[in-house]
């Protein structure tokens, strides 16, 4: 990606951050498409019983007939069982878990999914289901899906490789603009190296994914970047960049930063005030607000 500096200055408001830098930069855009809902089938009812009165009896020596055929049960209503909802979660590479999401009866509904402190939003599909994936950051992972209708979803996983690989993810809400970069190992923007959500698949050693729908309403987004450590050793420099756009100039866009080094979650909270729509297609480029992350040699 190349830079281009221009002269408009910007004030960021950065808590538990100090020395940041701000200088400008230029890019492009975002975009996605909202959902439905649907309620599940009511219970059965149970049918009613009246007494039964004897009376006027008369005994005769006849036997019983034990061979006569009771009479059939109703149907069962299986419509319950069809909108059974299963979440379901399964430990993968890099400290990353699968998340599987059956939900029939709710199909297009708009939830939320969190995690150790962070959140995203997606809607399940015209089926009702949902595959992804989320960040671990806890050694038994606990997941909980949150739909706006309620009746939640939870689960659980052990995640055994949590402590081969450093983490830093932002999170934030709604069309915010911003964006995680990280330099490898000496690399300038645009060379090997540089890693970020648009950069190629093996461009670093690391990885930035972009997670969440930000269609939706009021979404939850996420970026995260995740760095094995067994990939290299050397400092990696993380920058968060705020791109100006319609949705967002003018304004002050918050987000969450969470690192997870050393076996220790650290938050911070970051507050950008974004310069007015005149500078639209421009990128504030924030440096110092991520420590650097060091990997030593083995």
């Amino acid at each position: 990606m190349g830079i281009r500096v221009t002269g408009l200055i910007a004030v960021a408001t950065v808590i538990c951050a100090l020395g940041t830098g701000v200088y400008m930069q230029r890019t492009a855009d975002l975009q996605r498409a909202p959902s439905a809902q649907q309620a599940s089938a009511p219970l059965p009812t149970e049918p009613e019983t009246g007494k039964l009165v004897l009376q006027d009896l008369t005994f005769t020596s006849a036997r019983p007939d034990t061979h006569r055929q009771r009479q059939p049960l109703r149907d069962v209503d299986t419509s319950l069982l069809q909108c059974a909802s299963t979440l379901n979660l399964t430990a993968i590479d890099n400290a990353m878990l699968q998340v599987e999401l059956s939900a029939p009866c709710r199909a297009g509904e708009r939830f939320t999914l969190h995690h150790g402190g962070v959140m995203v939003t997606y809607a399940l599909d015209a089926e009702g289901d949902f595959r992804g994936v989320l960040p671990a950051f806890t050694k038994r992972a606990v997941v909980i899906a949150d739909f706006a209708s309620g009746r939640d979803l939870d689960a659980s996983v052990m995640v055994e490789d949590l402590e081969q690989v450093e983490r830093v993810v932002m999170h934030w809400q709604g069309r915010s603009g911003l964006e995680l970069h990280a330099l490898e190992f000496g690399a300038t923007y645009g060379s090997a190296g540089h890693v970020w959500k648009g950069s190629e698949p093996g461009q670093g050693a690391g990885e930035v994914l972009f997670l969440g729908d930000p269609d939706q309403v009021a979404a939850h987004l996420v970026q995260v970047y995740t760095l094995p450590k067994a990939s290299g050793y050397g400092a990696v420099n993380i920058s968060v960049e705020a791109e100006i756009t319609d949705a967002n100039c003018d304004q002050a866009v918050a987000a969450q930063l969470i690192e997870r080094r050393d076996d220790r979650l650290r938050t911070r909270d970051l507050v950008l005030n974004i310069p007015d729509c005149s500078a639209v297609g421009d990128f504030l480029v924030l440096n110092n607000l991520v420590e650097s992350l060091k990997i030593a040699s083995n």
